[in-house]
């Protein structure tokens, strides 16, 4: 892998981190704010702090894990020497 093609993948890597950022901060507001306009309770606990709480955080598990399965990929970032160099 070139340097370019290394900074390219990193580019790559840190856009998808972003926009699933944004997705996760997207969710929270829909299920925990969103949701707080509904007046249901599960365990006496309102839906909205489960969902806010819970349901976020299997989002963003289930998010990272796209992430590191079609995004991410594993390279040494250190400059490789040529061994036909000469």
């Amino acid at each position: 892998m070139t340097t370019r093609e290394k900074f390219q993948q990193i580019n790559k890597e840190a856009k998808a981190t972003l926009l699933v950022l944004l997705l996760v901060i997207l969710f929270w507001t829909i299920s925990g704010i969103g949701v707080s306009r509904l007046n249901i309770t599960i365990f006496h606990t309102p839906l909205w702090a489960i969902t806010g709480c819970i349901g976020t955080w299997i989002f963003s598990v289930v998010a990272v894990w796209v992430l590191v399965k079609k995004v991410f990929k594993n390279f040494d970032l250190e400059e490789e020497e040529e061994e036909n160099h000469a």
